[in-house]
């Protein structure tokens, strides 16, 4: 036992204390065996060479230092035995030529294709010089040999550094088009980058970038990343660096092969929506897993079966990169079948879409009960009003309920749909009528399309897709056309019934959903450069045209400009329909006024036929008597004056025969006409103003009394109650929304 613990190593506090209590040599005998055990650590040995450094033994100090370093090396490489000569030169910084001997040399063993490195060594490291710091220099300059990346706080982008003189240790930096010099007074400043610095890499080389971009989406993400001081990444910020690199077509395409990459890289969080920012995860985390966890935590059975498809359609694509997980399907499908048993009470139309769902999951042939197509007729005679399916899901969870009654029930699938289809939005009119058309099913829908243009208010989104679809020229529109009922101007009259009412809803409710409908009407009647339009008034008969004129000029849903657009149509292609209808502003053959206004023209010709051309005339005499009438300016001026006279007399005679007074009839109009008095509120100031409108001899604007003929008045003029005018272009455009109109005139 004796023997063993003569040979057992002293401890490390034994050894602190043999060098505390300057017991120098028995420490030097215990160093070879403290240096080569592994479990004492080579800063805690180095500590105790410090001690002995510090308490004045520099050489001993020296020498156990210069062993540990040999020793590390040999034990755990070069790199290492650096480490340990920084850490010695700390310890004991000047008169340890050994540490200097170690240090130099494995700095070069360490940084073998580094030219400038000798250099430096010699500059830096002299005998008499600072090995501490000697070394934090040096590390620093191997952080910026040339190629490498370095930010300075002077600088707003990061440089790259271009050279370093071995001679004086200045480094030469650019920053874009600036430069920089450091020397080791003034390295500090010059803070070193890693080599996949990304802001540097986007200035310096941006062809390694594009190749990563394109080899590995997550890395290049994840890159950008930790360049960030917020340490995220935002969809814009994303966008506008893989532009940069590959253009926008090229982020285009990039986007849609990575964003899925992204989503499945366990280590990046990707945020919600279709912008996400991304983050880099502490923990990896399994896309299935996370998609799981938020699976799980909704509550919303109808958000659940949405999370189903999202997935299903996610793996079903022909471009997608990963499989389906099917532990991940196999939760899913039994989800849904218990959210389709649940519904059945409340929820029917959901249990339809919970019963859908499952079956998509069956059919990926993964272990859960199999469909049974019973259960969709189970669940149909809980739902005595089909066409509520529409209102009662929405159109992600309706379209996999139709196709799969579609697929499992034959002989009840297409009236299902049809119900639907009277109540479906336009995009789904659309689905549902080429559906039905391709399942042979034309006398079903024929039957609800006519019932759609029977009662056009029932069916708006119909009606509206039924006419634009019908003036089309593909197959679908091929086959509406083949259907006897569905003509052209029957189409027209139910879409223009549809937004006279629809218009008024609008004008009683204001409900946004009302505007939609008339938007989407609004530019459906005008689709196709309006040639299916001009064709139902083209062709239209005299009994057709009886009951579509009142419907275009009158209609509540119409926008005015829309209803001017129609007249022209109208009057362009029948104008024996308004022979006898032209507006009172529109008869270029009469200037309506009124009674005073005529008294002060017929004053004024009076005026000048008796006074002024009399006057005038006895100037011209009077000239004349000067002698020499090529010089005589007074002569000429008076002519001059004489011919205006008479122009202006002339045509005032003319238009007094013009004239015709502003009666009662027209200003006791209901819509805005010669004559009336109108209150309208500006929209941008919330300002009510009055307008008069009558002849141009009445005109008087700083009374609101405006000519009818004037270009603001002209957008006035037959305008009613409720309806908006719209006055100038651009920045000067001006709106009103008439409130009242009353006679002008007594």
């Amino acid at each position: 036992m004796q023997d063993e613990a003569a040979v057992k190593p002293p401890s490390l506090i034994k050894l602190g204390k043999l060098a505390n209590t300057k017991q120098f040599d028995r420490l030097a005998d215990h160093w070879p065996e403290a240096v080569a055990n592994p479990d004492y650590p080579v800063e805690d040995l180095l500590a105790l060479a410090g001690q002995v450094y510090r308490l004045g033994e520099k050489q001993k100090a020296d020498t156990f230092a210069s062993t540990l370093i040999e020793q590390v090396e040999t034990r755990d490489g070069a790199a290492a035995a650096l480490d340990a000569a920084r850490e010695a030169a700390r310890q004991m910084p000047t008169a340890a030529p050994e540490v200097r001997r170690h240090l130099h040399r494995l700095y070069l063993a360490t940084q073998p294709d580094f030219a400038e490195l000798p250099g430096l060594i010699s500059l830096l490291g002299g005998k008499d010089a600072n090995q501490a710091e000697a070394a934090r220099k040096l590390d620093r300059y191997c952080a910026l040999r040339p190629g490498g990346y370095l930010v300075d706080y002077n600088f707003v982008m990061p440089g790259v550094v271009e050279s370093i003189n071995p001679q004086n240790g200045v480094v030469h930096a650019r920053f874009e088009d600036r430069h920089a010099e450091y020397g080791p007074a003034t390295l500090e400043k010059a803070v070193p980058k890693p080599a996949d610095f990304f802001p540097a890499l986007v200035l310096y080389d941006p062809e390694r970038l594009r190749a990563l971009a394109g080899r590995d989406p997550s890395a290049f993400v994840k890159l950008a990343i930790k360049a960030d001081l917020d340490g995220e990444l935002t969809y814009k910020n994303l966008k506008q660096q893989v532009t940069r690199l590959l253009g926008e077509k090229g982020w285009q395409a990039w986007w849609r092969a990575a964003r899925e990459v992204l989503r499945h890289d366990p280590l990046l969080g990707v945020g919600a929506g279709s912008q996400p920012t991304f983050t880099i995860r502490r923990l990896a985390d399994r896309y299935e897993a996370r998609l799981r966890r938020r699976f799980d935590r909704t509550d919303d059975p109808a958000e659940k079966l949405k999370l189903i498809l999202a997935y299903l359609d996610e793996t079903a694509r022909k471009d997608a990169q990963f499989a389906a997980d099917p532990d991940l399907l196999v939760h899913y499908g039994n989800c849904a079948a218990k959210i389709a048993v649940a519904a059945l009470a409340g929820r029917p139309a959901l249990a339809l879409a919970g019963l859908a769902v499952h079956a998509r999951v069956a059919a990926r042939g993964v272990a859960i009960a199999r469909p049974n197509p019973r259960a969709a007729l189970a669940v149909l005679e809980r739902i005595p009003d089909r066409g509520s399916l529409a209102a009662d899901l929405p159109e992600v969870l309706l379209n996999p309920a139709l196709e799969y009654l579609r697929e499992t029930q034959p002989d009840v699938w297409a009236q299902v749909w049809c119900a639907v289809l009277l109540r479906a939005g336009r995009r789904q009119c659309d689905l549902l009528a080429r559906g039905l058309v391709d399942g042979g099913k034309m006398a079903e829908l024929r039957a609800s399309l006519v019932q759609a243009l029977e009662r056009p208010t029932a069916s708006p989104d119909l009606v509206s897709w039924l006419w634009r679809s019908r003036g089309g020229s593909g197959p679908l529109a091929r086959a509406l056309q083949e259907i006897p009922e569905l003509a052209l101007d029957r189409c027209l009259e139910a879409l223009l019934t549809m937004t006279h009412a629809v218009g008024h809803l609008l004008a009683v409710s204001g409900e946004e959903r009302h505007l939609k409908v008339l938007e989407a009407a609004r530019a459906d009647l005008t689709s196709g450069k309006a040639q299916p339009l001009l064709a139902v008034i083209r062709e239209a008969s005299p009994e057709q045209l009886h009951r579509l004129r009142p419907l275009m000029q009158d209609n509540d849903g119409l926008n005015p400009a829309l209803r001017s657009r129609l007249k022209l149509m109208l009057r362009s292609e029948h104008p024996s329909l308004f022979t006898d209808q032209a507006w009172p502003w529109e008869d270029e053959t009469a200037v309506y006024t009124t009674e005073a206004g005529r008294s002060r023209v017929q004053e004024q010709l009076a005026h000048i036929a008796a006074v002024e051309i009399p006057a005038v005339a006895k100037q011209i005499g009077e000239a004349a008597s000067h002698g020499d009438l090529s010089e005589n300016s007074e002569y000429t001026a008076a002519l001059e004056k004489r011919d205006q006279l008479f122009s202006r007399a002339n045509t005032l005679e003319h238009d007094l025969k013009r004239a015709k007074l502003i009666d009662l009839d027209m200003a006791e109009s209901n819509f805005v006409n010669i004559g009336t008095r109108v209150t309208a509120r500006e929209f941008a100031t919330g300002e009510v103003q009055t307008f008069t409108f009558l002849g141009p001899w009445e005109a008087d604007s700083e009374r609101g009394i405006l000519n009818y003929l004037a270009p603001l008045a002209l957008e006035f003029m037959g305008r009613r109650v409720g309806e908006t005018v719209a006055y100038g272009e651009g920045p000067d455009r001006r709106q009103w929304e008439i409130l009242s109109i009353a006679p002008g005139i007594s």
